[in-house]
């Protein structure tokens, strides 16, 4: 639910919001090629910086701006966290953003949300405001007054790229989903049904001719292929059941890697890893097809946690296996 986001937004301190954000611009890499984390003293009024292009602070770029606040954002904060990147640009210090957007779990006072609905009127506001909210507010102990080169630079600045996410903005975006589930524990979601198994391909090779031994061993069959091992009365339904275990993990894989980040994979992959390996070294199996079975037996019972365990089947898990062998890591053949 949104509205459980939104609670534990408010319950974060301002560092974990701007970690939180930090963490959903790395994953935007449809839009940002690089970003930044600029919080603490002297960050010039940046937060977090969102970059376009490798030209960074020399092309478009994002600030976003984190005011995790005990009441709604207010026109005097907005105008003071502006007149802090205005008068850092004035002076040389880097670029104007393309867009601003301010990150305020709280949401805004209305008089704001008007403002950023009027860029012009939010381009008035700030300088018939200055002298009040920001003259003696922007640097400690020191005056800014508003020079004409902090007004260019006002007028310069596009207000259209003036945004604002509260908590409910920000848990909606349709990006940020690993994100949740990384702070939040938020559930990934389960798999849509799967399609038909599909035809045998390239990337199937080293553990389908790894199979095709064990089980060619077995049926006496020497230099087995796939194909013959397909068309074998007896070993045909398993080969093809063990393809549709490999199928199942290969789409689980994939269509995660959407959903999570890649560690929450990496730490999947080594629990099924250490739920196996002592049973795929064992040197009692009697043959390579001993040893596939017995794996296949242990794998579907592995007790799983972190956020993908209630959505890995035990196809999955038995797949896993075999993309190990085909990685090289645990390969079938004792």
């Amino acid at each position: 639910m949104i509205s459980d986001y939104v609670t534990a937004f408010f319950k974060m301190d301002p560092a974990h919001l701007e970690a939180f954000v930090a963490d959903w611009l790395n994953l935007r890499r449809h839009v940002y090629v690089d970003w930044t984390r600029c919080s603490g003293a002297g960050d010039g009024g940046r937060d977090v910086v969102g970059f376009e292009t490798n030209r960074r602070y020399e092309g478009p770029w994002t600030n976003y701006q984190c005011k995790l606040l005990r009441r709604n954002l207010s026109v005097t904060d907005a105008v003071r966290e502006l007149g802090k990147i205005f008068m850092h640009v004035a002076a040389g210090d880097f670029t104007l953003p393309t867009k601003y957007v301010f990150v305020a779990p709280k949401g805004t006072v209305r008089t704001l949300s008007d403002l950023v609905g009027h860029p012009e009127k939010f381009r008035r506001t700030v300088i018939e405001r200055w002298d009040a909210v920001c003259r003696d507010h922007l640097v400690k102990g020191q005056a800014t007054p508003l020079t004409p080169e902090i007004r260019a630079v006002v007028e310069a600045f596009d207000f259209t790229g003036v945004s604002v996410l509260d908590g409910a903005k920000l848990a909606a975006q349709e990006d940020i989903g690993p994100a949740l589930v990384r702070w939040f524990g938020a559930d990934p979601g389960p798999l849509p049904s799967p399609e038909a198994l599909p035809a045998v391909s390239l990337d199937e090779a080293p553990y389908l001719a790894q199979l095709a031994a064990a089980y060619g061993a077995r049926a006496e069959l020497v230099e087995a292929t796939t194909d013959d091992i397909l068309a074998h009365p007896k070993f045909g339904e398993q080969l093809r059941d063990q393809r549709l275990r490999y199928f199942h993990a290969s789409r689980f894989g994939r269509l995660y890697r959407k959903r999570v980040f890649e560690d929450v994979l990496v730490a999947f992959d080594e629990e099924i890893y250490h739920g196996v390996v002592d049973t795929h070294r064992d040197d009692g199996h009697r043959d390579a097809l001993a040893q596939v079975n017995a794996v296949m037996r242990v794998a579907p019972l592995l007790p799983l946690t972190g956020p993908l365990r209630d959505h890995a089947s035990a196809q999955v898990k038995q797949g896993t296996c075999h993309r190990f062998a085909n990685e090289g890591r645990l390969p079938w053949g004792i």
